[in-house]
């Protein structure tokens, strides 16, 4: 018979993905992992597997509560460009009130050049946030706020690359003034 979890899995799990954001991957030990999530290292394993399956499902955590937000954003704008701002947006202020910047996009520098699986679980995600924004595109097109003629894919894929170029600015300067008026350039290249 199965023996009952006497934790939370699912906030052991983000007590993980947060330290993995916050050291990355590299520098978060199996101890730092026992440490945080505040179990054993029997049950870390026989719940999560190793390391790489516990960043992994991290990973995953991180992506599909950052997917719904922008998807939250989404549905209540009206405007889809204005959505697209918002969502920027977001991102933004999120890696700003947590002190971190993208887990993803920290992530494919420090592994995707290092673990294939790591890099196909992170081109999965970010084709998932790609989809998001283009469907947002293609919905500005159809209302007449982003010209037809621009590419919906590659344009998806414009925004959700310069994200990684929003949190190298964070990372090097620490200025939200900064990072909004990129933001702002970024929407202002869809009209």
């Amino acid at each position: 018979m199965a023996r009952n979890k006497e934790f939370d899995t699912t906030q052991a799990l983000e007590k993980a993905r947060d330290l993995f954001w916050e050291k990355g991957y590299q520098a978060t030990s199996m101890q730092d992992l026992v440490s945080q999530m505040q179990i054993n290292r029997g049950s870390l394993y026989d719940t999560y597997g190793d390391k790489h399956q516990l960043f992994l499902e991290s990973l995953q955590n991180y992506a599909n509560e950052t997917f719904e937000e922008y998807k939250a954003i989404a549905k209540r704008e009206k405007s889809p460009l204005k959505a697209i701002e918002k969502i920027v947006k977001k991102a933004i202020d999120r890696s700003f009130d947590q002190n971190k910047v993208c887990m993803i996009v920290k992530s494919s520098f420090e592994m995707a050049p290092l673990d294939e699986q790591v890099k196909n679980r992170l081109i999965q995600l970010n084709n998932v946030l790609v989809s998001i924004i283009q469907e947002l595109i293609v919905k500005a097109q159809d209302v007449g706020e982003i010209s037809k003629e621009k590419n919906a894919q590659y344009t998806a894929q414009f925004i959700v690359g310069s994200f990684a170029g929003l949190w190298q600015m964070q990372t090097l300067y620490d200025d939200k003034k900064i990072l909004l008026q990129m933001a702002k350039s970024i929407v202002n290249s869809l009209k």
